[in-house]
């Protein structure tokens, strides 16, 4: 059975898997980001890019909670999927990779359209009649 807009309880846990994962992927930086040895100069590289991992997870987290909380239905699930989708990879787990796939065919059924570019991303969830 494909997976469209129409299937809202199938939608709903996709959109509880990403937050799963974004959830735990959060929590890992949390630890990664609190047991950094001190002082931390402002250009070390590799924490910079843990805190920014760990602003896109948080805004990614309270988008999926907004989308989920909203009378939106699929078409917010929708539009959080491909703002995941757009978003860059957070690692090289098996889970996120597999999750990626699973969002991307979900969006390919449903119509949706990504759009990523380095300072934005949209989706055009209206795309096939959503």
């Amino acid at each position: 059975m494909a997976l469209t807009s129409a299937d809202p309880d199938r939608l709903h846990a996709l959109v509880g898997s990403l937050r799963d994962f974004a959830a735990r992927a959060k929590g890992s930086l949390d630890d990664e980001i609190r047991s950094y040895p001190t002082p931390i100069p402002r250009c070390d590289a590799q924490f910079n890019h843990a805190y920014e991992q760990r602003s896109r997870l948080a805004a990614l987290l309270q988008r999926i909670d907004t989308a989920t909380s909203e009378e939106g239905g699929a078409n917010e699930h929708l539009r959080t999927m491909a703002e995941f989708s757009a978003l860059p990879p957070f690692g090289e787990s098996g889970e996120e990779h597999t999750l990626r796939m699973r969002i991307a065919d979900a969006l390919a059924c449903a119509g949706v359209h990504i759009v990523a570019s380095p300072n934005c991303s949209a989706a055009d969830v209206s795309a096939g009649g959503h």
